[in-house]
């Protein structure tokens, strides 16, 4: 298996901003991504999700 790179300087920089975020917020915030119930947390995680299925989506539709 194999780890898929997107060519997308848009994605990269959208990968390096939710990178960013969560570290300052896991760091300064105290967020932790687990069940406590963050409701901003739990968005901004469920945005990233939200965006990686769409990409990978659109990368199989779109090459095939």
């Amino acid at each position: 298996m194999y780890a898929m790179r997107s060519q997308s300087p848009a994605l990269r920089l959208l990968g390096l901003l939710a990178f960013l975020v969560g570290l300052v917020g896991y760091l300064a915030f105290g967020w932790r991504f687990d069940s406590s119930g963050n409701s901003v947390v739990t968005a901004l995680a469920a945005a990233c999700v939200v965006i990686a299925l769409a990409a990978t989506i659109w990368r199989t539709v779109g090459s095939s």
